[in-house]
């Protein structure tokens, strides 16, 4: 096993181990969709791809490069609200004690815990009509839940990704304002889908139950995206944009399968005295992929973002029904994303929230 597989499968087992416990009736959407940027801007993204993000959610985008880039080790962390608070109570009892670990679960029964652990390095560069950008990616991502608040049972779904990322958008020279993209996606996956009870859980070897529970899996897919631009002068660009995520669903065998995704998306965007003000709507999952449960709510986000003329960016929106919010500092080559926003874990939009904060610290180069 590889160095950078290991640290991400001990990232995970941390997380796991300080996150035992939480709950909700509904797994929430994992589409695989968690730039920082977009987040912050309530997810509306399909129609804004203009940067890095856009390997994930249009590489159309790609086209609209602002020269070149090097990204390199850009770590980001994502977590519920209460993550802190439950590793709190975590290091303060017993692990070994089964009384506990059940006081402990029973405590948190009603909530949803959600933590991502994730890191890229990337390069890409805009050349006349074309952009291209190819990334590796890392990431671990677990959702915990707890079922039977009298015998409290821990319900953990996991999934360790590493692998590469390549995508190129063209900009059609004779049909203005159209650009075409292309991006092919390898991964290997780790997962794992079991319930643990608190006896398992203050098992001395717990560490080592997780390990043996874990399946794994490896597939490549690709995605398709197109973005149409028209500037209404002296008013506003119009952007509209269409992808399609992981068209071939990304089966990795034993582990879980990464489904298909298909995203429709609006965006105006303004400048005046240096400012650039976006406004995007989008709607995610138009074919009823990621779930079954009929919710149109949880497929709408809309979002706005201010670019100030230097260092400072704004951005907030709503996401399932709920709100969110994101500023950047970029620094040279140093820039910190930080954002908030809400995941619906019950059924229907605006029924159970998972508040959420995200940060990214990106060092790379751009010009």
């Amino acid at each position: 096993m590889g160095k950078p597989v290991y640290t991400l499968q001990c990232l995970l087992v941390a997380a796991v181990l300080f996150l035992s416990a939480a709950t909700g009736r509904c797994e929430p959407y994992r589409s695989g969709l968690m730039g920082v940027r977009p987040l912050g801007m309530g997810g509306a993204f399909t129609a804004v791809a203009d940067d890095r993000n856009a390997l994930d959610y249009n590489p159309a985008g790609l086209s609209r490069l602002r020269g070149g880039s090097l990204g390199i080790l850009n770590p980001m962390v994502v977590a519920s609200e209460d993550t802190f608070d439950l590793y709190s109570d975590y290091d303060d009892i017993d692990q070994d004690d089964v009384i506990e670990v059940t006081e402990l679960l029973r405590k948190y029964v009603g909530e949803n815990h959600h933590i991502t652990l994730g890191a890229d390095i990337h390069a890409g560069f805009r050349l006349g009509n074309v952009g291209v950008m190819v990334a590796g990616v890392g990431r671990a991502v677990a959702d915990l839940t707890i079922r039977n608040p009298v015998y409290p049972e821990l319900r953990i779904v996991s999934d360790i990704d590493y692998g590469g990322k390549a995508g190129a958008g063209y900009e059609l020279p004779h049909v203005p304002g159209l650009s075409l993209g292309v991006g092919v996606t390898a991964l290997n996956r780790s997962s794992i889908m079991e319930t643990y009870t608190a006896l398992d859980i203050a098992d001395g070897d717990f560490e080592d139950t997780l390990d043996d529970d874990q399946v794994d899996g490896s597939d490549a897919s690709f995605d398709l995206g197109m973005i149409w631009r028209r500037e209404i002068e002296g008013v506003t660009d119009v952007s509209l944009g269409v992808a399609g995520i992981n068209i071939r669903e990304m089966d990795f065998g034993e582990a879980r399968d990464q489904e298909s995704q298909f995203n429709a998306g609006v965006a105006f965007t303004q400048r005046f005295f240096g400012f650039s003000l976006t406004e995007a709507f989008d709607y995610h999952d138009i074919t009823d992929n990621l779930t079954d449960d009929g919710s149109t709510e949880k497929k709408l986000h809309m979002g706005a973002e201010l670019v100030f003329p230097i260092l400072l960016t704004l951005r907030t929106g709503l996401s399932q029904g709920y709100y969110t919010a994101g500023v950047t500092v970029d620094v040279s080559f140093l820039r910190l994303d930080a954002a908030t926003y809400g995941e619906e874990v019950g059924v229907t939009g605006g029924q159970k929230e998972d508040r959420r904060f995200a940060a990214q610290l990106s060092a790379g180069w751009s010009w």
